[in-house]
């Protein structure tokens, strides 16, 4: 039935080839006028259309969990951003890498836009994609003057052990490797919290503290409680849109009203969501938000049973929030119980 799980899944999916396919028309076109010698103003431009609509590619790919085409596109950055500041001289050899990670991406968003059913399609791409993934990195890794993250590390081995934040990393892989069956997989807080610390040591010359640790895990605890509260806000707005659409109304004018500001509402609520990584609601808000939008734009009428599954899924988002935020207390207890040691003995680092 098109108001199924499978068949909103399949939407998203369709929606995200939509938009990646405009993306890369526009990256396309960038590449080609760099590579036929812009103007230093012009130059500018194009690199910023480059990395601005990769980057939203490599976002719109993490909504609906297609983590090895993010590998993909983030392996052209590092290349982009070194010929952007002049520390690498564009090269044909440039060019040429260019070219053959963007033909990688398209073909891959192009046989999610035209297979049937692409949930399956997402399945076979990922490990084609993993591969594909891995050998752009070694072709950029080999461009001279393109700086290799890898390359200090076997120079000079570090364990993991000799630091303060070395051990809190490994406590944080230890507790991820033997996550307990009780622990959802699907919140990911120890990932988050990873990428957070390494953020951190890069800004502050590896001088991580206890009291930095601990920030990060109230920074997310308040990210949480504010995700949880917006959404209680928020859905009544589109809850009450969804309603006029049910009932039906003689104004046309304040249900169009209703539903503008309910897309505000979606907007401001899928920032919030992403936040703190609530793929299921980011994507469920992606769906709702282009359907209202031909809803209000291009006057769609929407059959009664549609209407229904929609306000259904409306009323349970809330619901979806609380389940979220409950994941990310259990799994932050725990964070917190296997860091304990560590604080502690880091306390007099504050």
């Amino acid at each position: 039935m098109e108001t199924s799980e499978d068949q909103f899944q399949e939407e998203v999916l369709q929606l995200f080839a939509e938009e990646g396919l405009e993306w890369i028309k526009q990256i396309k076109v960038a590449l080609q006028e760099l590579e036929s010698g812009a103007t230093p103003d012009k130059e500018k431009k194009h690199y910023d259309i480059l990395l601005n609509s990769l980057t939203n590619l490599m976002g719109s790919a993490a909504t609906v969990e297609l983590t090895a085409l993010q590998k993909l596109t983030l392996a052209l950055i590092p290349l982009l951003q070194a010929m952007q500041s002049k520390k690498v001289p564009p090269k044909p050899e440039h060019f040429a890498t260019l070219r053959q990670g963007i033909a990688l991406i398209t073909a891959s968003v192009q046989v999610l836009h035209m297979a049937s059913p692409r949930t399956v399609a997402k399945t076979n791409l990922e490990s084609i994609m993993q591969l594909q993934a891995e050998g752009l990195q070694r072709a950029v890794a080999k461009l001279p003057g393109v700086p290799k993250a890898a390359a200090p590390v076997a120079k000079r081995p570090v364990n993991p052990e000799a630091t303060y934040l070395g051990k809190i990393v490994q406590a944080l892989l230890d507790l991820k490797h033997a996550r307990p069956s009780s622990l959802e997989p699907s919140r990911n807080l120890v990932e988050l919290v990873l990428r957070k610390l390494h953020r951190l040591s890069d800004q502050e010359s590896a001088e991580v503290t206890a009291a930095s640790v601990a920030s990060i895990l109230r920074q997310l605890e308040g990210l949480d409680k504010r995700f949880l509260e917006d959404t209680r806000r928020r859905v009544e707005t589109v809850k009450k849109a969804i309603a006029g659409l049910k009932t039906g109304t003689s104004d046309p004018h304040a249900q169009k009203a209703n539903l503008q500001g309910s897309l505000r509402d979606i907007s401001l609520l899928y920032e919030t969501a992403r936040e703190v990584g609530a793929t299921p609601i980011v994507q469920f808000l992606h769906g709702l938000e282009t359907l209202l939008l031909e809803v209000v734009y291009k006057g769609v009428a929407l059959v009664p049973q549609r209407v229904e599954t929609v306000a259904a899924r409306v009323d349970a988002l809330v619901a979806m929030a609380q389940h979220w935020v409950e994941m990310g207390r259990t799994e932050q207890a725990a964070i917190e119980k296997a860091l304990t040691p560590l604080l502690a003995k880091g306390g007099a680092r504050t």
